[in-house]
């Protein structure tokens, strides 16, 4: 699976696409997802929301009944719910970058204020967990 090359990403194990002047994506990275067998997917709010880094914007659910909380990385106002997703969770292993994404997030600030992992950063999140 190719990886966009303008990418960063969460401690929490969500990743953050430039996708337009103060406009990114946000997604569930395939680390978090790998050995899931995912049920559900919610995420709390409404379009045009104002949501703030560290919030709780929604959960996965599995089928084995885990919850694993999804924690925005990024604040500002949310532009657009992925309800395709929502109601088909298994795009997100298929195609987590193209048509996987989660949300639309309109940035309050500049990406670079937000406290997250280049792609080399992750990868050694990754590997040492």
């Amino acid at each position: 699976m190719k990886k966009p090359k303008k990418i960063f990403y969460s401690e929490d194990h969500l990743w953050v696409m430039p996708k337009g002047k103060n406009t990114v994506l946000v997604g569930i990275t395939e680390h978090l997802i790998s050995d899931k067998d995912i049920e559900k997917i919610t995420i709390d709010g409404d379009e045009n929301s104002v949501l703030y880094v560290g919030d709780v914007v929604g959960e996965i659910i599995t089928k084995d009944d885990d919850s694993i909380e999804i924690i925005l990385p990024v604040s500002g106002r949310l532009k657009k719910i992925n309800r395709e997703v929502i109601e088909n969770p298994e795009i997100i292993l298929d195609d987590p970058y193209k048509q996987g994404w989660l949300m639309e997030i309109e940035l309050d600030q500049d990406l670079s204020s937000f406290s997250l992992l280049t792609p080399e950063e992750y990868k050694q999140l990754v590997e040492e967990t």
